[in-house]
């Protein structure tokens, strides 16, 4: 495997560092390729190191884990987990790994894929040459009371999160999706990592995005990874990203919103054929 990890400041007043996983290509004809993973939310390093692992046959590999994600060093203070810092973020990593424009394929995650999208479209730094999206979204459709989430006490705010885990995690079992695991999981995942930072990425980040009617501005490759159904994304809703005559829509055999779940190997194969064809 041969995994470093660093811990770079991406902004010193207030402090945030963050930590990046590097996965160097197993393969001598594949290490002129750089591929960044951006996690979706919940989820860090620990969580794609399997899908970096199954890509070093084909790549190098970088996990890139955001503030408030994971073991990132993160400062309690509002306003700086929007969009605009994050892309601020994302262009030093890219700047620290000494990539430029098209040097690269940037890979995200649900959360992950919108911070990718709002990096091409408003990020002032180098930007990639294809990117590969899992259950991409144009916009979340969250519920109105979630940026309320931001302004109640932390002390009150961990009884209603673990209220709102109980309530959904019993809707989806009356549901029957098999998706209480994942809820299940999310709250394994609050618990273990810095719930009021991952709380102000949903109200700051996550309740503001919104690229709708932006996605014919992405104007690079797109490969979409979606599951064969998702309860949480619609997988219909990836083909409004299929305006370019070399993007495509991969489905695959899961029913589980974290497609790459026991899927990294076939993933990683579907990405270097992707990349092949475009010679990259």
């Amino acid at each position: 495997m041969n995994e470093e990890i660093q811990l770079i400041t991406t902004r010193e007043e207030p402090e945030f560092k963050i930590r990046l996983a590097k996965f160097p290509s197993k393969e001598e004809k594949y290490s002129h390729r750089n591929i960044i993973i951006i996690p979706g939310w919940l989820s860090a390093i620990d969580n794609f190191t399997p899908m970096a692992e199954a890509l070093q046959k084909y790549s190098n590999v970088v996990i890139y884990e955001p503030r408030g994600f994971g073991e990132s060093v993160t400062t309690h203070k509002k306003g700086y987990f929007n969009s605009d810092e994050y892309n601020l973020e994302l262009s030093k990593v890219i700047k620290h790994l000494g990539l430029k424009t098209k040097d690269f394929v940037i890979l995200g995650s649900c959360s992950g894929g919108s911070q990718a999208f709002t990096y091409f479209l408003d990020g002032d730094g180098p930007k990639p040459c294809v990117l590969v999206v899992f259950s991409p979204q144009d916009f979340y459709n969250t519920p109105f009371f979630v940026p309320a989430l931001g302004v109640i006490p932390t002390f009150i705010m961990t009884f209603v999160q673990k209220m709102i885990i109980v309530f959904y995690r019993f809707y989806l079992k009356i549901r029957r999706t098999g998706e209480s695991a994942n809820v299940t999981w999310a709250a394994d995942r609050l618990k273990k990592n810095d719930d009021w930072s991952l709380r102000r990425f949903v109200v700051e980040f996550v309740v503001k995005y919104d690229i709708r009617n932006r996605q014919k501005e992405i104007d690079v490759p797109i490969q979409m990874i979606v599951s064969q159904k998702d309860h949480f994304v619609d997988p219909e809703g990836s083909k409004k990203f299929l305006h370019h005559k070399d993007s495509e829509i991969i489905e695959i055999q899961t029913e589980m919103h974290r497609v790459q779940q026991g899927k990294e190997e076939e993933i990683a194969k579907r990405m270097n054929d992707f990349l092949i064809k475009l010679k990259y």
